[in-house]
């Protein structure tokens, strides 16, 4: 048993199945086939719009949510599954939070928070209640920066996305414009080091690390036959 496992048991790690599960790899061949999706839905097919995402918690453990695929309407049964995995989600995030500590990302503010109900209620106060939370894992990234004499070092850490969702045609879809509202979790600081005074300053503005895009189908599988 690794250590990840001692604070999240093993029976939380699984995100609940879809019960359109059958047409999940469908909605990649009729993407691949570039159809119009409406036109898809008419013929009775009914298309998921979330797919599994695995997120790390280290090199050996993993756990699963339903991500929003961008672009696609979410069917009611998406929303349905989403809105009852929601609190297995947020008690993932709340140990998350508990064991890194988090930072709070607002629309005008930013700070450092030690647990989840914080997180939610700075996001009240953002006027912000959330329907829907986009994770993603970002590994550590390590990037030189000739013009400014300096390294940059992200070290892992997941950043966390506040969504509401409004009805359509259909079915819902992500509320535009979206407020920046969320959480990022740590597992260290971030901070640029310079190379001739050998001076390091935190900073987590760096936007350096790219997410780690695992799913279960893959999203963007059919994008490799176009």
């Amino acid at each position: 048993m690794n250590e990840a496992s001692l604070f999240i048991s093993s029976n939380m790690m699984n995100a609940p199945e879809h019960p359109l599960a059958d047409n999940l790899e469908l909605s990649i061949a009729v993407e691949g086939q570039k159809c119009d999706r409406a036109s898809w839905n008419g013929n009775g097919l009914r298309i998921p719009g979330i797919v599994k995402r695995i997120i790390p918690i280290d090199n050996t453990t993993f756990w699963e949510y339903w991500w929003c695929v961008p672009g696609r309407l979410l069917l009611p049964e998406d929303v349905a599954l989403l809105q009852s995995d929601f609190p297995r989600v947020e008690s993932i995030l709340t140990k998350l939070v508990w064991l890194w500590g988090g930072r709070f990302i607002g629309d005008e503010t930013s700070r450092d928070v030690s647990n989840w109900q914080q997180v939610l209620e700075l996001g009240r106060e953002n006027k912000l209640n959330p329907d829907v939370i986009d994770i993603d894992f970002l590994p550590l990234t390590v990037k030189a920066n000739d013009d400014e004499g300096n390294i940059a070092v992200a070290p892992a850490h997941w950043h966390i996305e506040f969504f509401q969702l409004e009805a359509t045609s259909g079915g819902y879809k992500l509320q535009e414009p979206k407020k920046a509202c969320g959480c990022q979790i740590w597992t260290g600081k971030p901070f640029v080091k310079q190379l001739d005074t050998e001076e390091a300053m935190i900073r987590y503005e760096l936007n350096i690390s790219q997410p780690l895009d695992m799913t279960s189908p893959p999203w963007q599988g059919f994008a490799s036959s176009n």
